[in-house]
């Protein structure tokens, strides 16, 4: 009965400490950071609903773009299994983008519109995530940016929820018309309402991630 008791507050807890989910718990907010050399990105999000998150994205990658939209997350539907859950949600936006570097379209600065689709699965052991994410100029409906990121996960230990939790995870990102790709491990930690992750690529560069909930 207290398994049970204690796997049942787990899952109704999980959408409040995964990192990257676009929807909070009703009437929460969520800020979220991913700082990497190569791209950085920080949201705030609102959900007056637990299937809905509106909020403010930015992204920025030096020498390639910047943009800045609202976001729209629709959690389209979540399964709730006996000791597992999956989610998959819908994402869109509109806002301004500029975009540095890209051959013809250098230079390019104006309305975006944002699009895209994020999925994940998680026991209290294993993680696994997957998103993609495309920017497109509004006037000429050329792309400024996409990207794909995947992750898996898993938990060294199993902690209580007033307890350090951590996960070790490895994350790979294709970004430039999923040309490039980027290899990450990192490891995870949250604690409460608060959760932040540090790693490094194998090219040697760091990223810190945080979030917190409130």
């Amino acid at each position: 009965m207290k398994h049970k008791l204690t796997t049942v507050l787990f899952f109704i807890l999980i959408p409040c400490l995964t990192y990257g989910h676009p929807t909070s718990y009703e009437g929460g907010f969520a800020l979220m950071s991913e700082l990497h050399p190569e791209i950085q990105e920080i949201s705030m999000i609102y959900s007056p609903k637990y299937w809905l998150g509106l909020g403010i994205v930015t992204m920025r990658s030096p020498d390639e773009f910047e943009l800045a939209t609202s976001q729209i997350a629709w959690l389209v539907n979540r399964w709730n299994l006996p000791e597992a859950q999956g989610n998959f949600y819908l994402l869109g936006g509109l806002g301004h983008g500029k975009l540095e570097s890209k051959g013809s379209l250098s230079g390019q600065e104006g309305a975006i519109y944002r699009f895209g689709a994020q999925a994940d699965f998680e026991t209290r052991r294993i993680y696994t995530f997957l998103r993609y994410v495309e920017h497109r100029l509004t006037d000429r409906n050329e792309r400024l940016n996409n990207q794909l990121a995947a992750a898996v996960g898993f938990a060294p230990y199993l902690g209580k929820f007033d307890e350090l939790n951590s996960w070790i995870i490895f994350n790979v990102i294709a970004r430039n018309d999923l040309n490039e790709f980027i290899y990450l491990p990192k490891l995870r930690f949250f604690y409460k309402n608060l959760l932040w992750e540090i790693g490094q690529d194998f090219r040697g560069n760091s990223q810190f991630n945080f979030m917190i909930r409130f």
